[in-house]
């Protein structure tokens, strides 16, 4: 009987050919067919994605194996520092208590992968162990194909540029391959062994985001009245709630947003965060969506950039917050993620938008209230101390 899967990842498993498609027919070829009842990976996001993802769509308490890809992505967007990898821990840990607390009897398994000259190559990268450690603690498997390509090859081989297509993939088809030998080789012991119900132990930290919320794009159509736009392709469908038009007004009670999922279209704007008196623009455009490489993306924005040092770890008692399209003069105050690029300059004739598959948030939404704006008016810019952030993802 084929194995109920659902799998969330990075474009390590959207890549097509790739390590996925042979791992497919692989485990097929071993007697453990995997139906892929939602592959909900999307290139250049990370554990923060993932865990909209399944709060997003149905069917992960019918499901028999959640396979988890994002330990690339991860460490290059939180890395090392103390404060963003245990922002990063309350991500992963609520993809796998939130799994756990739908499906008790669910195999949940993480894929870690290596970028080019990353830190596994001499170091204990701190995500990878942080993996490991939360799975251990909730007895779900790891399957570090890292660790692996170093004990089997060595340092020579997986330091080797012919390895890798770029930064972040490896190189078809002779890596890939390699890779779905590894996962299959591992997979295989893994779903050999029982299933069995197991009770949620204490949460390594309470702070974490199982409890998270979101707020669907159905739901900003219906009951806040932002029109919604679609988006179709061969791979995925989106209906979306256009923030062109309005503003978005927003109040939370002991939370606040961890992230904003969107569809990167070639007539997307930047998103302008207006919070506790001061304004942040968020860029928004991908590089390939801008040269015409792809029609439209879909993507995510994290929000860390909004919470500045301390402010990470702390959940307001209370917070206002206020999200539009920024229309005129860039802000001084701008946040640019490193896989995406700097909008042009705005145009007042044309017409921007900005579509919302939805919000991560954490606390509850005591208030959301759209706002109707002027197209055509520029917002004034008042002077800030300029903050450019770089979070890069694969």
């Amino acid at each position: 009987m084929a194995l109920r899967t659902i799998v969330i990842g990075g474009s390590n498993t959207v890549m097509q050919p790739g390590y996925w498609p042979s791992l497919l027919t692989s485990m097929a070829r071993r007697g453990h067919a995997l139906d892929v009842v939602a592959d909900l990976s999307v290139g250049g996001t990370t554990s923060g994605f993932g865990l909209f993802q399944l709060k997003s769509h149905p069917g992960l308490a019918e499901a028999d194996l959640l396979i988890i890809e994002y330990a690339l992505n991860d460490a290059f967007v939180y890395g090392d520092e103390r404060r963003p990898f245990r922002h990063w821990a309350r991500f992963y840990e609520g993809i796998i208590r939130h799994a756990l607390e739908l499906n008790p009897s669910l195999r949940v398994v993480s894929l870690v992968f290596g970028a080019r000259g990353g830190t596994y190559v001499s170091a204990v990268p701190s995500i990878d162990a942080g993996m490991h450690y939360i799975s251990d603690w909730y007895e779900t498997s790891v399957i570090n194909v890292s660790r692996s390509l170093m004990r089997r090859f060595g340092r020579e081989v997986v330091t080797d540029p012919a390895f890798y297509s770029d930064q972040g993939h490896y190189a078809r088809p002779i890596a890939t391959s390699i890779v779905s030998d590894i996962v299959a080789d591992e997979l295989e012991r893994v779903l050999s062994l029982p299933v069995r119900p197991r009770a949620l132990p204490v949460a390594v930290d309470p702070h974490h985001f199982a409890g998270a919320s979101i707020i669907d794009a159905k739901t900003l159509v219906e009951t806040c009245g932002l029109p919604a736009r679609e988006y179709k392709n061969r791979r995925f469908a989106a209906t979306t709630a256009d923030l062109g038009g309005h503003r978005l007004k927003l109040q939370f009670e002991k939370g606040r947003p961890l992230a904003f999922s969107y569809v990167c279209s070639p007539e997307i704007g930047a998103l302008q965060v207006t919070m506790g008196g001061e304004t942040v623009e968020a860029a928004m455009l991908k590089g390939g969506v801008r040269d015409g490489n792809f029609k439209f993306l879909l993507s995510m924005l994290s929000c860390e950039f909004l919470y500045p040092g301390p402010a990470l770890l702390q959940e307001p008692a209370s917070l206002a917050c206020t999200i539009e399209v920024a229309r005129g003069a860039p802000r001084p105050n701008r946040h640019l993620p490193k896989d995406n690029v700097t909008h042009g300059a705005w145009d007042p004739a044309a017409q921007t938008a900005l579509p919302l598959l939805g919000m991560l948030y954490t606390g509850t939404l005591k208030s959301c209230v759209a706002e109707a704006v002027e197209r055509d008016r520029p917002q004034p810019v008042a002077a800030s101390v300029e903050r450019v952030a770089a979070a890069p993802s694969i």
